[in-house]
């Protein structure tokens, strides 16, 4: 998980960013707000926040060096993310974020996007298909890379998962995506190195990507829907081992279950 990160005055954000990018690495706008809520979101999700702690503006104001305005934005973001309460006139603080939550959360977007990939493959929408094939390229691209970072692959892979997600044409299962990726901490935990650390694990999944691609260029619906719920089911397992040894913290196995033997 990313530890705190330095102060960020105004002119900073073009510098914070090119730190943090690397040559393989995707750029991707953040406002100085969605940093400060990034890192504090990380934060709660390894458990360096406990339960009921206060968040007060004026220290993480001096801690990250901007004004309150910046923070009071933040906040609002973890609100939204189900990290904090804000509270009126009290101020704001810390919820209860567990591991089953986590993992209900992963199970959940599991369960709509491979429910997309069926769908896909029996559609085959070719402006769609287009899209996913530059993804996976683009993936085993990183893949070859090794030092791409955690979070660059894990920001491809989540594009191309959309991908397949748009490419069912289902509006409301897209609807229900968007609304985890802004409503939930789904944000918070893909944007946290939690899997693909080392560059076996990327190839294995850039290449699991890749048979996802075929069969449902292929019309292979079965196949497809299971390949990516076996691609996903091992993201979810090795980023709830790495919460659970942050956190010191244990999941219902139940939450856990896999379709296929592991």
């Amino acid at each position: 998980m990313p530890h705190s990160a330095p102060a960020m005055q105004s002119s900073d954000q073009d510098r914070l960013d090119t730190k943090t990018a690397t040559a393989s690495e995707p750029r991707v706008p953040r406002s100085i707000p969605e940093q400060i809520a990034e890192d504090i979101g990380s934060a709660v999700i390894g458990g360096r926040h406990t339960v009921g702690e206060r968040l007060i503006e004026t220290d993480l104001a001096s801690r990250f060096g901007v004004s309150r305005g910046p923070i009071r934005e933040a906040l609002r973001i973890l609100e939204r993310r189900r990290l904090i309460d804000l509270i009126p006139r009290r101020g704001a603080y810390v919820r209860e974020v567990s591991l089953n939550s986590i993992a209900d959360l992963f199970n959940t977007r599991l369960a709509l996007t491979t429910s997309a990939a069926r769908i896909m493959a029996l559609a085959r929408p070719p402006a769609y298909l287009d899209a996913l094939r530059r993804r996976v390229d683009e993936l085993e691209r990183l893949a070859r890379v090794k030092d791409t970072s955690p979070q660059a692959f894990a920001y491809t892979v989540t594009r191309s998962v959309r991908a397949i997600a748009r490419g069912s044409g289902n509006e409301m299962l897209n609807d229900v995506l968007s609304d985890l990726a802004n409503q939930t901490v789904w944000t918070t935990i893909w944007k946290s190195p939690l899997d693909y650390l080392t560059p076996a694990s990327r190839r294995r999944t850039a290449t699991r990507m890749r048979q996802v691609l075929d069969a449902i260029e292929r019309g292979a619906a079965d196949e497809a829907e299971q390949l990516l719920r076996d691609m996903l089911e091992q993201d979810r397992d090795q980023a709830i081992r790495q919460l659970a040894a942050l956190r010191g913290e244990t999941c219902d196995p139940h939450r856990m279950l896999r379709t296929l033997p592991r």
